[in-house]
């Protein structure tokens, strides 16, 4: 999967608009609108595959807003679109839920990406093997399952992955290549 190919890129100059309405929501809360109105679907819609519960999507959804709107002083463009760092909050809000509340976090698959990932792990015969794959995942542990979720599922890139999971692009990519190695493994078992 190609990373120019993410739907989550973004133009060099679409960047600096983002980082110039950042720099306006600093100066001036009232500014952040049109930053909440470009993601709050995408944020909403993350949090609600996760949690399968619109009330709780919503309430996490609004958590995630408020502390962006606190903490935008503290944001550093990296280079990737604003919604990196938003997806982090949110996914640092899910894992605070998950924890508190000890719920178990839900994995939407979608048959549609199936292939990519059966593709990268070197099978054939996928049709036969969907099955297989779905099976396997089930022995994969939450964090790998995000690194498949965030690569597979909803397009990212590496550099938007490191952004979002905290860590390395090159660490994301290793700890990728190593899930889909371990999928290879058990879907060969």
């Amino acid at each position: 999967m190609n990373a120019e190919l993410s739907k989550h890129h973004q133009s060099r100059e679409q960047l600096e608009d983002e980082l110039r309405q950042i720099k306006d929501a600093i100066a001036n809360p009232q500014a952040f609108a049109p930053l909440y109105e470009k993601y709050y679907l995408k944020i909403f819609r993350y949090v609600f595959q996760r949690v399968e519960d619109e009330d709780t999507a919503a309430d996490v959804t609004s958590v995630v807003f408020s502390k962006a709107l606190f903490n935008l002083s503290k944001y550093q463009f990296r280079g990737v679109p604003f919604s990196a760092w938003l997806f982090r909050v949110a996914q640092n809000e899910l894992n605070q839920l998950f924890r508190q509340n000890k719920l178990q976090k839900v994995v939407n698959i979608p048959t549609e990406n199936l292939p990519q990932i059966a593709e990268d792990a070197g099978e054939d015969g996928l049709e036969e093997r969907i099955d297989d794959l779905k099976n396997a995942m089930k022995h994969l542990t939450p964090e790998e399952l995000e690194l498949l979720e965030h690569r597979y599922f909803e397009n990212r890139s590496y550099k938007e992955m490191s952004e979002i999971l905290d860590m390395e692009e090159n660490n994301a990519r290793v700890k990728t290549f190593r899930v889909i190695q371990k999928l290879k493994s058990l879907m060969n078992k």
